[in-house]
C-alpha cells in the first residue's frame, strides 16, 4: 500500500473500459481514490472541479488526443504529476510525451506492479502542492 495518511486522488483518462476496469480495481485495492474520464472535455471539467494528486492519461482517446490534453493542462498551470500511457511504446513517443508536459511514461501492455512502482516514484518526487521537491546531494 502506498497511501501515507491522506487520501490520494487519481484521475484516469482512458476510453478502453477493459483497461479502466483493470486499473481502477487494482488502484482502489491499494487505497487510492479513483475517478475516470473517457475523453478530454470530461477530463478538463473534472480537473477544474477538484485537485488530483496524479493524472493518468492515455495518448489515444478515440477522437481525442491525450498529448493535446497534457499540453492544455500544463498551459492552464495544472501542476499535478501526469503519467502518459500508450500502446505505441517507442523512444520517440516517450520524448514527445515528456515534451508535452508528462512527468512519466508507461507503455501498454504493462504489469500492474509497474504501474504501482511508477506512481510511487512520482509520489516521492512531488510535494503535496504538486511541485517537484528539490533534491539536495549531501
Amino acid at each position: 500500500m502506498l497511501k501515507k495518511g491522506k487520501t490520494v486522488h487519481i484521475l484516469i483518462v482512458e476510453d478502453d473500459e477493459r483497461i479502466v476496469g483493470f486499473m481502477k480495481r487494482g488502484l482502489e485495492a491499494e487505497d487510492f481514490n479513483i475517478d475516470v474520464a473517457s475523453g478530454t472535455s470530461q477530463a478538463i471539467d473534472m480537473v477544474n472541479a477538484r485537485f488530483y494528486d496524479l493524472l493518468i492519461i492515455d495518448i489515444f482517446l478515440g477522437a481525442d488526443d491525450g498529448l493535446d490534453l497534457c499540453q492544455t493542462l500544463r498551459r492552464r498551470r495544472v501542476e499535478s504529476p501526469i503519467l502518459i500511457m500508450t500502446a505505441k511504446g517507442t523512444p520517440e513517443t516517450e520524448r514527445v510525451s515528456k515534451a508535452a508536459g508528462a512527468d512519466a511514461y508507461l507503455a501498454k501492455p504493462f504489469a500492474f506492479e509497474d504501474l504501482v512502482a511508477t506512481i510511487a516514484g512520482l509520489r516521492r518526487s512531488y510535494s503535496p502542492s504538486g511541485l517537484l521537491k528539490e533534491v539536495h546531494a549531501k
